[in-house]
């Protein structure tokens, strides 16, 4: 399960945008697009504010209840 990749795909359904079309407005190719979804390629801060950008979404950090921190891998 990768949270961003999850919610990039969320998002692109919701809006009903392709991997072709996510390329085009982020500038990357449909293929790398498609293995960032995939978990093949990992997602760095330009990958992901260029995809946000793109599907006018924002990352919001709040503070975990203590009790309920969990480690992503």
């Amino acid at each position: 399960m990768n949270i961003i990749s999850d919610s990039v795909k969320f998002a692109m359904a919701e809006q009903n945008v392709n991997i072709s079309e996510l390329a085009h407005l982020t500038g990357f190719s449909p293929t790398y697009i498609s293995k960032l979804l995939r978990g093949e390629k990992r997602w760095n801060e330009t990958t992901l504010f260029k995809a946000l950008n793109a599907l006018n979404l924002e990352i919001e950090i709040k503070p975990v209840p203590k009790g309920r921190r969990r480690l992503i891998a």
